[in-house]
C-alpha cells in the first residue's frame, strides 16, 4: 500500500510547515500548497490520499476549493478535512467535506482524524 500522501493547504506557510512536520513524524508523506490557485493543479499532479485544508485561504473559502476538487474525476474520492478557528462543522460537512477540525487542534486529534479517513 505504501506511504500515504497528505496535501496540506493553508495560506500561512508556517502553519503548513508545522502540520507537515507532525504528519511526517507520524509516517505520512506531505505536499504543501499556500496559494489557493495552485490547489487543483497540485492535487491532480500529486494525487494525495487526503487533503487537509484551512477554511480561509486568503480571499477564497476552502469550501469553494473543496467543491472544485470534488467535481473533478480525479478528486471526487479524495477525503478532505477542513479546519477553522470558528466552529463551522455543520456548514463544512454539508458542503461535502469528510471531516472538520476546530483550530487550535491537538496534534493527536489531527493524526487520529487523518488515520480514520484513510482507513475507511
Amino acid at each position: 500500500m505504501g506511504t500515504k500522501k497528505i496535501l496540506v493547504v493553508d495560506d500561512d506557510p508556517l502553519t503548513c510547515e508545522l502540520i507537515s512536520k507532525i504528519l511526517e513524524i507520524n509516517g505520512f508523506e506531505t505536499a504543501i500548497v499556500t496559494e489557493h490557485k495552485k490547489v487543483l493543479e497540485t492535487t491532480k499532479n500529486e494525487q494525495p490520499d487526503l487533503i487537509l485544508m484551512d477554511y480561509h485561504l486568503g480571499t477564497t473559502h476552502g469550501l469553494e476549493i473543496l467543491q472544485l476538487v470534488k467535481a473533478k474525476p480525479w478528486g471526487q474520492d479524495i477525503p478532505i478535512i477542513i479546519a477553522s478557528g470558528i466552529d463551522r462543522k455543520s456548514v463544512v460537512l454539508d458542503a461535502g467535506a469528510d471531516a472538520f477540525l476546530l483550530k487550535p487542534f491537538d496534534w493527536a486529534e489531527l493524526v487520529a482524524a487523518v488515520n480514520d479517513l484513510l482507513q475507511e
